[in-house]
This record gives structure tokens, C-alpha cells and sequence, in this order.
């Protein structure tokens, strides 16, 4: 009893958010360590111009999977997290009402991927040794787009860690099928396709039982649930567009604009997908306190929110750190072919330092009740990005690309944060006009 009370004592001085970020911190590092594997594996086994059809592969499937989202993820945990406390059952409508969206989404989705598929590999991304891919991809999509809303209900809901199982579950899958056929030497690009496609399919069928006890139904009025979806999400959805493509604007631009030189464009995607590790802290850490900035509903609030994000995001910055000096080591000893994407990854390691760090203060725009805002901080952000690489890229090559998005990445952080600092007391403001409609 005496050692149970000393472990509670323990987690008592530990901040709960923090006690959250490591159990999603672990999973994130699990699951994307597995597929990290995958990645170093790649640098062993394909050359440069075909890592190049990997990484646009996953680029795309990236891409489509947020596309799927189109803001209805944020909205259901914004709605879900406002109303799970003081009125449940409007919190289970806008469960019913998602998930039957989400259906529909990531159903039309997929046709439209299957057929469309030549278009885009050939017309879009110049690669005709796409077009196979992408229509296997819309498996990936099927299963893909329900796991991530499962996700999306279990971030909600703040149940980590069952989040975190399924986290590394789809990751063991993927890299369990990839593993088996380098030992079997059957190993080929169209498997790794095929194991990106097939995984999340098996793990979405899994991950539906994690939330059956949501399947209770309730009478609402729908007009009105999804009256107050539309009036949140058509930002987010707006905002989600213009994410998906700022984050992989590099990819997609550099592909065709370095056409002429595929080994330079694999070197940048290669450095991309070495940031892996660091999107996963960024990710970890905004998983944790999207749900939690989303309930505030005072200044002072506000403040400790903000002190909690810090208390995670530097540490957790501080590792990101270590691994890039780490890289600098192993690469070159172990992927020689792959020691010239060292500059570019090491500029890109600036940019995603600030947004582990920036995204969870960013996060802010959506408590004080300024979506809107910040939807247009993203088209703005999406127009001088699109700017920004062209010339970039047509003076610097690859350098330019990742020079690009990091003054980018800065220019629109600072923007939204500052927003924030200024208009920070209309939090009153939004949480009085919730309690009246509650």
C-alpha cells in the first residue's frame, strides 16, 4: 500500500498532460519507428529515382488520407469535447452524424482515386510507373480513411491508450508483411504497396470494436447538428485542404520541376522522410492538447494551458535534437548514397523544431472561436508557398525547397501566435455564448 501511494504521489507531480503526450509519445515512437525501419530499408535496397516512386507513393497516400478528414475530424473533437460533459447526448449525435459522413467521403474517395489514377501519374506527377500503385492505393484509402477517424474518437475521448494499440498495431502489420518478403527475397515495390494498402484495411476492422460503445442511438435534431458541423467545419475543412497540400507542396513541385534530375529529387524526398521522427514528436505532442485547448474556457485557463505545452514541446524538441546529430553519424557509415541529403534534412530539422513546439500554441486560434482566421492564415500560407518554392526551387534546386517551407513555416506560426496574444480575452467571450446554448 505504502509503495502503491508513493507511485500515485509520483504521478501527481506530474503533469497530466504530460503523463498523456508520453503514452501517445510511445506509440507514435513504436508505430513510426517500425515504419521508420521501412524507410532505412529503402535507402538500402532502391537508388535514388526509385526511392523517388516510394516517396511520392506515400506522399500521395498522405494527401488523400487528409483529404478524407476535411476538417470533420477537428469538428467532431471540437463538438464532441465541448458537449461529452454537460450534455452527453448531443456529444453521441455528433459521433452518429460523423461517422456516417465520413462513410460517404471516404467511399467516393476511392472510386474517384481508382479512376482517376492515370491522370494523376501521368498528367500531375509526370510518373506513369504510378498509375498501378495508386489504384491499389484506394485499398489503403478504404481502410486508411475509417482507422483515422476511429482515431479521431479515441483523441476525444483522451483514451490514449487505446489510440496508442492501434497506433502500432497498423505499423507492425505494414512493416511485419515488408520484413517477410526481404527474408524471403520476394521483395519488391508492388509488395510495399500492397502491405501500405492492406494494413490499415485489417487494423480499421479493429479498430471499430474500440469504439461499439458509442453505438447507441439518440433522437436529435440533425438539422441542427449539422448546422453547427457546417458553421465550424467549413473552416476546418478549408484550413484541412490547404494543410494537405502546404505539407507536401515540396514533394509535389520538385517532382516536376526537378524532372530532368530524379537523383537530386530523391535526395530531397529521402531527407523528407529522415524528418519522420520529428513529425511524430509534432504530432505526439499536438494529439495530446488539441481535445485539452479545445475545453478552455477562461484566460487564466488559457495560461496554464500554455505552461503545460512548454513543459512538453521543449523536451520533447530537446530529443528531436539528439536525433539529428545522430543522423549525421549514421547515414553516411551505413547509406553513403545518401550522405548529400544530410543539408537539406538538417534545414528541414529548423522548421519542424518550431512546429512541435508552435502547434500546440497555434491551436489557440480554434478556442478563442477564430477558425475563420486561421483558415485564411492558411490559404495565405498555401499562396506564398506555392511562390516561394517556384523561385526557390528554379534558383536553388532541392536547397531551395527545403529553404522554402521553413520561412514559410515561420512567417505563418508568428502571424497566427501573435493573433492570438492580442485577441486572447475573447476566450470569455466564446465560453459565456457556449454555456447559454447548452
Amino acid at each position: 500500500m505504502k509503495a502503491r501511494s508513493i507511485i500515485g504521489g509520483l504521478r501527481d507531480l506530474i503533469p497530466h498532460g504530460a503523463r498523456d503526450a508520453s503514452v501517445v509519445f510511445f506509440g507514435d515512437v513504436s508505430s513510426k519507428f517500425l515504419t521508420f525501419l521501412i524507410t532505412l530499408s529503402m535507402f538500402a535496397l532502391l537508388t535514388p529515382d526509385e526511392y523517388k516512386l516510394y516517396g511520392l507513393f506515400i506522399t500521395v497516400l498522405a494527401a488523400i488520407n487528409q483529404f478524407t478528414d476535411s476538417g470533420l475530424h477537428q469538428s467532431f473533437i471540437r463538438f464532441y469535447a465541448l458537449y461529452k460533459r454537460s450534455d452527453p447526448p448531443r456529444a453521441q449525435a455528433h459521433f452518429q452524424f460523423a461517422i456516417k459522413v465520413k462513410t460517404v467521403i471516404v467511399i467516393l474517395t476511392a472510386i474517384a482515386l481508382y479512376f482517376s489514377a492515370e491522370t494523376v501519374a501521368i498528367t500531375l506527377l509526370r510518373t506513369p510507373e504510378l498509375v498501378v500503385p495508386l489504384r491499389i492505393m484506394t485499398l489503403a484509402i478504404l481502410g486508411g480513411g475509417m482507422m483515422e477517424f476511429v482515431l479521431a474518437v479515441l483523441q476525444a475521448r483522451q483514451e490514449f491508450t487505446r489510440f496508442t494499440f492501434i497506433r502500432i498495431l497498423e505499423a507492425a502489420i505494414k512493416t511485419g508483411v515488408i520484413y517477410a518478403a526481404i527474408l524471403l527475397s520476394a521483395f519488391s515495390l508492388t509488395l510495399v504497396y500492397a502491405s501500405y494498402a492492406i494494413a490499415p484495411l485489417i487494423v480499421a476492422v479493429v479498430a471499430v470494436l474500440f469504439v461499439f460503445s458509442l453505438r447507441d442511438r439518440v433522437d436529435y435534431d440533425w438539422k441542427d447538428i449539422g448546422r453547427e458541423v457546417l458553421g465550424f467545419g467549413k473552416w476546418m475543412m478549408v484550413t484541412s485542404f490547404a494543410t494537405m497540400f502546404l505539407m507536401r507542396l515540396d514533394v509535389f513541385m520538385i517532382s516536376p520541376m526537378l524532372a530532368d534530375r530524379p537523383e537530386e529529387a530523391g535526395l530531397y524526398i529521402a531527407a523528407t522522410k529522415l524528418c519522420t521522427p520529428l513529425i511524430v514528436l509534432a504530432g505526439s505532442v499536438s494529439t495530446v492538447f488539441f481535445p485539452k485547448a479545445m475545453e478552455l474556457r477562461s484566460l487564466e485557463e488559457m495560461r496554464r494551458y500554455v505552461g503545460r505545452t512548454f513543459a512538453v514541446s521543449l523536451p520533447v524538441t530537446g530529443i528531436g535534437f539528439i536525433y539529428l546529430i545522430a543522423m549525421y553519424f549514421v547515414t553516411p557509415a551505413f547509406f553513403p548514397k545518401y550522405t548529400e541529403s544530410m543539408p537539406l534534412f538538417a534545414v528541414l530539422f529548423i522548421g519542424y523544431a518550431w512546429t512541435i513546439i508552435g502547434n500546440p500554441l497555434t491551436m489557440l486560434m480554434l478556442s478563442i472561436g477564430r477558425e475563420r482566421v486561421g483558415t485564411w492564415v492558411a490559404l495565405g500560407q498555401l499562396v506564398l508557398t506555392v511562390a516561394s518554392h517556384y523561385w526557390f526551387i528554379t534558383h536553388m534546386g532541392s536547397m531551395g525547397a527545403a529553404i522554402s517551407s521553413v520561412l514559410v513555416w515561420f512567417a505563418a506560426g508568428s502571424i497566427s501566435m501573435l493573433y492570438i496574444y492580442l485577441h486572447r480575452k475573447e476566450i470569455e467571450v466564446i465560453a459565456a455564448r457556449n454555456a447559454v446554448q447548452t
